[in-house]
C-alpha cells in the first residue's frame, strides 16, 4: 500500500509540473495576444492620425490598411491559441485533481490500516495484562 502511495505521490508531482507548465504557456500566450491588440490599435490609430492630418498617399494608406488587415488575422489566430492554450490548462487540472483525489484516497487507507493495527495491538496488550493481573490475582490466593 505504501508502494502505491509512493507511485501516486510521483505522479501527483508529474502532473503538478505539467500543470505549471501549460499554466506559463497560457500566461505568455495572454501576454503575446494582449501585445498583437496594442499593436492593432497603434496601428489603426497611427493610420486615422494620418487620414485626419496632413494626409496621406493611397500607397501609404494601402499599406497600413494592408498591414492592419494582416495584424488582425495575426490576433484572431492568436486567439485561437490562446483557447487550445486555457483548454489545456483545464485538462490539467482536472488530471491533477484527479491525481490528488487518489493519492488522498491512498493515504485514508494507510491511516485506516495503522488504525487498525493500533487497535489490533491495543486489544492484544490489554489482553495480555488481563491475564497477567489474572494470574497475579491467582497467586495471591495461593499464599
Amino acid at each position: 500500500m505504501v508502494m502505491l502511495r509512493e507511485m501516486a505521490e510521483e505522479t501527483l508531482t508529474k502532473t503538478t509540473r505539467t500543470l505549471g507548465s501549460v499554466q506559463q504557456t497560457l500566461q505568455d500566450a495572454v501576454s503575446q495576444h494582449q501585445q498583437l491588440q496594442h499593436y492593432e490599435l497603434e496601428y489603426q490609430q497611427s493610420l486615422r492620425k494620418g487620414m485626419m492630418g496632413s494626409g496621406m498617399s493611397v500607397a501609404d494608406l494601402v499599406n497600413h490598411q494592408s498591414f492592419i488587415l494582416s495584424l488582425n488575422q495575426v490576433v484572431k489566430q492568436h486567439e485561437n491559441h490562446v483557447d487550445r492554450c486555457e483548454k489545456a490548462v483545464d485538462q490539467a487540472k482536472a488530471r491533477w485533481i484527479k491525481d490528488k483525489q487518489r493519492l488522498n484516497a491512498f493515504e485514508t487507507l494507510i491511516v485506516r490500516r495503522e488504525t487498525a493495527q493500533a487497535l489490533v495491538q491495543s486489544r492484544h496488550e490489554q489482553k495480555m495484562m488481563d491475564e497477567f493481573a489474572q494470574r497475579a490475582g491467582q497467586k495471591r490466593e495461593r499464599l
